[in-house]
Order: structure tokens, then C-alpha cells, then sequence
């Protein structure tokens, strides 16, 4: 009798259980964890850069056909503002504009022939390269989600002031010179990464060529006196900030 009431007992409880579980509270799932968005390159961004900067020049007087070379260094400093766009999935193409005052110049001894006499005269030469700016197209990789690795390149322009003092016996002291705008090129490689939202460091080299450019140069009384060819070359090191909008 004992063992039919046990067994009576364990059949009631089987029979309400479901019962029981039906009213329990159904815990819900936990939440589908929330994908974090990848960064893209797309888009527009402006900035700024500092660095160093390093110029070869050889400057040739026209008349007497005596030059010299002189390697000179300085300080660059500016801004850039450019966009991107972002494809296939890594790759990224863009264009570049930028600006930067440098401190780049030079001054050097050499001579200069009075024509009419033929006697030659000590003269100094100075130049200056008050600005630097390019318009290039860029292509990089990205490798890692936030590295961009590339390669640029275009058009450049370089303001250069030159003049050569000198003193001839029957004018007297005199300082010729001109403000130029020289036209060339540029190519250069450099790495960006993104440490913020919105904000991106650069590491980048560039190098200039303005070829060989003839130069007339004037004195204050607008007589003409000295002609020289100007050929020179610059490398640029910088680091900078982005803005990405």
C-alpha cells in the first residue's frame, strides 16, 4: 500500500509540472551584440604640417658662364586640404591641395664682368624660397583598419627672391634682383593613422624639382644688369594633423 501511495504521488506531481513550467517566466535571450562600424578613408579632411626642408642649387651667371652649387636647410611650415575616397575594399585614391612658408636661403660670393670694360667686379648673390605649394593626386593601401599607406604626386609651384649686389666703378652700388614664381613637379610618400574620431597624424617625405630657369635681374632705376639660370631641387620631412569631416 505504501509503494501504491508513492507511486500515486509521483504521477500527480509528473502531471502538474508542466502545468507549473508553463506559469514560470521565460528568460529572455541576451542581446545581439552591436557591430562596431569600420572606418573609411571616404571623405574630406584639413590640416595642418610642420617639418624640415633641404634645397641643391646651382646658379649660373648667363654672361661670364661661372656658376656654383650651394646646399642649404630650413624650417616648413603650412596646411593642406584634400578628400578620399575609399574602394575595392583597401584601396584609396585622393587629391591634395597644400601651402607652407619655409626658410630656405642662401648667399653666396662670385663675380660679374662689366661688359663694356671687361673687368670683373666681386658680387654677392642671395636667395630666398618664401613659399612652397603643390597640388597632387595620392594612392594608398589600407592595411590595418586604421593605417593608410601611400604615394603621391603633381604639380608644384616655389616663390623665390634673388638678387646679386655688386658695385660698378661709374653707377655705383647696386642690388638687382626679382620676385619669381617657378612652376615644376613633385612626388613623395609618407603613412596617416587615425588616433581619435575624426583625427588623423602624418609622416611624409616629398621631393621638388624646378628644373633649369633663366632669371632677369633688375636694379631700383629699371636698367637691366645681370641674367643668371636657376636650377634647383627640394626635399621636404613633415608631420601633421587632419581634421576628417
Amino acid at each position: 500500500m505504501r509503494a501504491s501511495l508513492l507511486m500515486g504521488i509521483c504521477a500527480a506531481a509528473f502531471a502538474v509540472a508542466p502545468a507549473i513550467a508553463a506559469d514560470l517566466p521565460i528568460k529572455a535571450p541576451p542581446p545581439a551584440p552591436v557591430p562596431v562600424p569600420l572606418f573609411s578613408w571616404t571623405g574630406f579632411y584639413i590640416g595642418a604640417n610642420i617639418g624640415g626642408a633641404w634645397s641643391h642649387s646651382t646658379v649660373t651667371d648667363v654672361f661670364t658662364g661661372t656658376s656654383f652649387s650651394a646646399d642649404n636647410s630650413g624650417f616648413i611650415g603650412g596646411g593642406q586640404v584634400g578628400c578620399d575616397y575609399q574602394f575595392a575594399p583597401a584601396w584609396v585614391v585622393g587629391v591634395e591641395g597644400r601651402g607652407a612658408g619655409t626658410s630656405l636661403k642662401t648667399s653666396r660670393p662670385t663675380t660679374v664682368v662689366n661688359l663694356a670694360t671687361g673687368a670683373t667686379l666681386p658680387a654677392q648673390v642671395n636667395g630666398r624660397n618664401d613659399f612652397l605649394a603643390s597640388a597632387t593626386a595620392r594612392l594608398g593601401y589600407s592595411g590595418a583598419e586604421s593605417w593608410l599607406f601611400y604615394a603621391r604626386g603633381g604639380a608644384a609651384w616655389a616663390n623665390e627672391k634673388i638678387d646679386e649686389a655688386f658695385a660698378p666703378a661709374l653707377l655705383g652700388p647696386v642690388d638687382p634682383g626679382t620676385n619669381t614664381t617657378r612652376t615644376g613637379w613633385t612626388v613623395g610618400a609618407g603613412a596617416e593613422w587615425v588616433f581619435a574620431p575624426h583625427w588623423s597624424t602624418t609622416l611624409e617625405y616629398n621631393y621638388y624639382d624646378f628644373g633649369s630657369h633663366g632669371i632677369t635681374l633688375v636694379d631700383p632705376r629699371g636698367v637691366t644688369v645681370s641674367g643668371l639660370t636657376l636650377k634647383d631641387t627640394i626635399h621636404t620631412v613633415t608631420v601633421g594633423v587632419n581634421y576628417r569631416f
